[in-house]
């Protein structure tokens, strides 16, 4: 075992050391630019915008800015860096004996060492704090639950999928109601600096909604539904169709995993994560090809407890895999003399790699099968649904039994 995780840990490593000098054409137009723009305002950069992205991410920039050495590098490091970070909060989600085992597969995803050191994303600080939040949520600790999944919002707001399995345990009572106020607070602490700067709530607050309306396509790449629906409708009638009915399908879901009992079985609320992490970007209009990154890290922690979710592991993995592709592939490393090549690979052989998310839809779909087979296998139904309805209370109010079970102010 020692062995196994000592050559993933070196595959790791082989990995990011092979992506890392490699420049793409988003660093080209957007993260090298905003870098020089750091540079050139050093301390002035809290007062005038120059990222789409959030206070976080502006802060971090101009850290980065104060390093020496190549903007490649500068860019990519503090998601490598973080990739150590999000291993570590994997191998809270699983047994001692284990945890190697976990953060040595994660560091090995080669969509997790793709993310940070191929494509420059910052994925891994936002999963990292995800991470941490279902590690709180498993030894059934709300408040610091809720503060990591603050800290995930303030970084990119794609950690809002894992919203759902939030309110699952408010419904399960494990998650107070009042918790939820936590939220903006770790977006308000960053942003504050820059609102005493003088920089403007909307350019402030405002980042999000400037960031849904970036793309007007259904699915970027995504390996969701909507790889055919998006052939099948314009843009506008998808959102008015495709938004209503994720919400719809993603409360259903969510309801069922109550009624079922998820959270009560072996390995309960990792699987409800998984599940709920799948479904909504599977189902939502308007996803991206990583907006999928969140179910590899918590399908790595349910493989290292219970062999059974080895496969829906895989099938999810390869489905991120094949949905990176495209982007790969179709001349985005332009600036790279092996991987702008690619781009000459598919003109000449002319492979067409934009269908290949349709293969990772099936792919993910079929993961999602298989967890949701789990879920019906350990089912137990709960016909006293009404008796445990959420209608409120606070922190003293949440009380846990020694089966695993809840009870409301010492009642069971």
């Amino acid at each position: 075992m020692v062995l196994l995780c000592a050559l993933l840990i070196v595959l790791g490593l082989a990995e990011r050391l092979a992506f890392l000098p490699v420049r793409t054409s988003d660093m080209g137009i957007y993260q090298t630019p905003w870098l020089q723009a750091a540079e050139r305002a050093g301390g002035s950069y809290l007062r005038h915008k120059f990222t789409n992205y959030t206070p976080f991410y502006e802060h971090c920039m101009a850290l980065m800015a104060l390093f020496p050495g190549t903007a490649v590098l500068r860019i990519k490091i503090s998601g490598v860096l973080f990739d150590g970070v999000l291993a570590f909060s994997v191998t809270r989600l699983v047994p001692r004996g284990r945890r190697l085992l976990a953060a040595a597969v994660t560091l090995a995803l080669p969509t997790i060492a793709m993310n940070s050191a191929l494509l420059a994303q910052s994925d891994a600080i936002y999963g990292a704090m995800v991470a941490a939040c279902i590690a709180a949520a498993l030894r059934k600790k709300p408040v610091w639950a809720m503060l990591a999944f603050s800290a995930a919002i303030a970084v990119k707001l794609q950690a809002i999928l894992v919203a759902p399995l939030l309110v699952l345990l408010w419904l399960d009572r494990r998650q107070p109601l009042c918790s939820f106020a936590l939220v903006p607070l770790t977006y308000v602490l960053f942003a504050l600096p820059m609102a005493m700067a003088g920089r403007s709530a909307i350019e402030i607050f405002g980042v999000y909604s400037q960031q849904y309306d970036f793309f007007a396509i259904l699915s970027v790449n995504a390996p969701n539904v909507w790889q055919v629906g998006q052939s099948m409708m314009s843009y506008e009638r998808g959102l008015m169709l495709g938004l209503p009915c994720a919400v719809m399908l993603t409360g259903t879901a969510i309801l069922l995993l109550w009624r079922a009992g998820t959270l009560h079985a072996r390995n309960g609320l990792l699987l409800a994560a998984a599940i709920l992490l799948i479904i909504v970007p599977y189902v939502t209009p308007k996803m991206h090809d990583r907006y999928f990154y969140l179910v590899d890290p918590v399908m790595v922690a349910l493989a290292c407890r219970d062999r059974r979710f080895l496969a829906p592991m895989l099938l999810a993995q390869t489905a991120s895999l094949l949905s990176y592709v495209p982007f790969i592939a179709d001349s985005y490393i332009a600036f790279d003399p092996v991987w702008g090549r690619a781009g000459e690979v598919a003109q000449v052989t002319r492979l067409n790699y934009g269908i290949l998310p349709l293969f990772g839809a099936v792919a993910m779909g079929a993961a999602l099968i298989l967890l949701m087979g789990e879920a019906y296998r350990c089912a137990k139904w709960d016909t006293g649904i009404l008796r445990r309805w959420p209608w409120g209370g606070g922190f003293q109010a949440y009380r846990f039994a020694d089966d695993g079970r809840h009870s409301l102010s010492g009642r069971r």
